[in-house]
């Protein structure tokens, strides 16, 4: 076996093991983000703190909603880099699947920081919820690295499947 398919072996067995990794916290994920909500959601609407009886029920849902939109944008992000981790497991490393799934969760990522630095904030003040502050955090600039750099992957990952389509188109 030479150097490449030594390579290409551990390569797919990496994929594999956060493809089971990924299977295994997703579900966590979930619960840790949804959890929570449903009970804030729950006590908004059944046991009102006094802002959430001034700003009324509705309001005081979609603020609550509004607040963990850009929870949820994020972790769509990590849902949709699982077909990336199937396409590699199965060994096509340069796939049309794969890069497509790299720019939706790059777009996700890119929503959860937009959501989370402007649009939630100006959203909940406008509800009542809160005066508007904007607060950047460093967590908030590793967010926008990431979506640029899955992005990123993801167009340089379309760019080489269309180059070796092209290239196949001429062989034939």
């Amino acid at each position: 076996m030479s150097n490449v398919e030594i390579r290409i072996q551990k390569a797919r067995a990496q994929a594999g093991q956060m493809r089971v990794l990924g299977a295994v916290l997703i579900p966590m994920l979930s619960a840790a983000i949804g959890l929570p909500l449903i009970g804030e959601i729950y006590l908004v609407s059944f046991e009102p703190a006094p802002w959430a009886a001034e700003v009324g029920v509705l309001s005081a849902i979609l603020i609550k909603l509004l607040s963990y939109a850009p929870a949820i944008a994020a972790a769509v992000a990590v849902v949709m880099l699982q077909p990336v981790l199937v396409e590699y497991h199965e060994g096509r490393f340069v796939s049309d699947k794969a890069s497509t799934a790299f720019q939706l969760a790059g777009i996700s990522a890119l929503a959860a920081f937009f959501l989370k630095l402007l649009i939630a904030p100006i959203a909940i003040a406008l509800l009542g919820g809160a005066s508007f502050s904007w607060r950047v955090e460093m967590l908030d600039i590793a967010l926008m690295v990431f979506a640029a750099s899955v992005m990123m992957i993801g167009g340089v990952l379309d760019a080489a499947v269309a180059a070796l389509k092209a290239e196949n188109d001429q062989i034939v």
